[in-house]
């Protein structure tokens, strides 16, 4: 996911453009064309496939019969959703369904209304002449990750103490060098960069080989805009999931808004990780929905390594009421 250092003056710009907030009032019948409304998004990161229903979202505007506007801006590496939407520098973000959790027990005022990701999409990668083929086997290597709760969780759930972790600089070239390096990945973007410049490798997934699955890239909001806008957020739903339904059908909405966004994208690595997406069933057969189980589930094992009380409510965290009926 490297890109040129052009963009990062481009997420800048977009966290500046972020002061068009939601507007217009949430009256008890509904926004309408006659009372239009305008919200926006706030990506992870650059504008890429894996966002690709709320980049479909914006680009056929799903939500315009509801008088919605919507606008999706693309981050980068050094914007985080969660602190930005929490100050109102955004109206919706996406995040892991754990980091939203985390930042609820830290006392930040976000809720998450839609998931997306069903399993989530990280994973880890390997040389295959290393002949990894779990995760216990990880001890003795070199591994690269971003500190994230994921990461913890493995190390404590199969004990990995014989490590040697280096931060993520998402470098191909580093992993093609040093065959003795595992690499946090994407299954899709990731897998297929490797895959194209003819590296052999084995990949992990977090979710399916290491039993941790928060939901990826859900849609969350503040309490705020939940309480004072109700019908903001049920339109801004509803927009978001026609928008992944969309881009599963056909993601070419979505890649022509993703290509306007960033310029540094590449149509194939769009392609190949759209046909995962879709191929891999990663968003599930009923987007947007979150169950009790997955989330009490989830709060059990960041309990385990201690990033949350074992009393804490996961059902402050989410909220289904804005779904479609």
């Amino acid at each position: 996911m490297k890109v040129s250092n052009v963009f990062t003056f481009v997420a800048s710009a977009a966290v500046i453009a972020l002061g068009a907030t939601a507007c217009g009032s949430a009256a008890a019948s509904g926004p309408s064309t006659a009372n239009p409304q305008t919200a926006s998004i706030l990506m992870n990161y650059f504008a890429q496939a894996e966002q690709g229903g709320y980049w479909d979202a914006m680009e056929n505007q799903t939500g315009k019969d509801a008088g919605l506007t919507l606008q999706v801006q693309q981050g980068g590496p050094g914007i985080q959703t969660i602190p930005q939407v929490a100050a109102g520098k955004a109206d919706f973000g996406i995040a892991n369904a754990d980091e939203v959790m985390v930042a609820r027990k830290n006392g930040l005022p976000i809720v998450a209304v839609a998931g997306a990701y069903d399993t989530n999409l990280f994973c880890m990668m390997s040389h295959k002449e290393q002949g990894i083929t779990e995760f216990s086997q990880l001890n003795g290597h070199q591994v690269s990750r971003r500190p994230a709760p994921y990461f913890d969780f493995l190390k404590s759930h199969f004990q990995l103490d014989g490590i040697e972790e280096i931060n993520f600089t998402g470098s191909l070239a580093d992993f093609k060098r040093n065959t003795n390096l595992i690499q946090q990945c994407f299954v899709t973007s990731d897998v297929f960069k490797a895959s194209r410049e003819g590296v052999d490798i084995n990949v992990l997934s977090v979710a399916k080989d290491g039993g941790y699955n928060p939901y990826g890239l859900l849609l969350f909001t503040t309490d705020k805009v939940v309480k004072e806008k109700p019908e903001l957020v049920k339109s801004v739903v509803a927009a978001s999931i026609t928008g992944w339904k969309n881009f599963l059908a056909d993601p070419a909405a979505a890649k022509t808004a993703v290509l306007a966004a960033n310029k540094d994208t590449d149509p194939a690595i769009f392609d190949a990780s759209a046909k995962t997406i879709k191929d891999g069933n990663y968003l599930g057969s009923s987007i947007g929905t979150m169950t009790d189980e997955r989330w009490s589930t989830l709060r059990d094992q960041l309990a385990s390594i201690g990033q949350l009380p074992a009393d804490f409510d996961p059902k402050t965290a989410y909220t289904n009421a804005f779904l479609p009926k």
